[in-house]
């Protein structure tokens, strides 16, 4: 039994002085503090990450809300809208029609006859 009280004393001792002779550069109170400090740091800056990233959302939603009723406001014509546009089409078409029919007009008045010109082929 001495032996195996001998053998555990050695290992025991081994695994003390091995963890003893590795360097450490700071003290394990500073290990713990400064773990918890960089969570702390990092829940405030996700945090506060997550804010700006909400409004920056919330606000182009009501730019893209604002937008969309303008161009429903002010895509509608008012009936008194829609009557002058339909005039000026009115007015528009005529006007055509007119110069059309005095360019026919002048086109027969060249010739005497009426009859069109033959060019010669020869």
């Amino acid at each position: 039994m001495n032996i195996n009280n001998l053998n555990n004393f050695n290992t025991n001792f081994n695994n003390n002085f091995d963890n003893n002779l590795i360097p450490n550069l700071t003290e394990p109170g500073v290990k713990c503090y400064l773990s918890e400090c960089l969570k702390k740091c990092h829940k405030y800056k996700e945090k506060y990450n997550n804010l700006i990233y909400n409004i920056l959302l919330f606000l182009g939603f009501i730019l893209i809300i604002i937008i969309i009723l303008l161009i429903k406001y002010k895509g509608k014509l008012t009936p008194q809208e829609k009557i002058q546009k339909d005039e000026i089409k009115k007015k528009y078409i005529l006007s055509k029609i007119i110069n059309y029919r005095e360019n026919k007009l002048k086109e027969q008045q060249k010739l005497i006859s009426g009859l069109p010109l033959w060019e010669k082929e020869y």
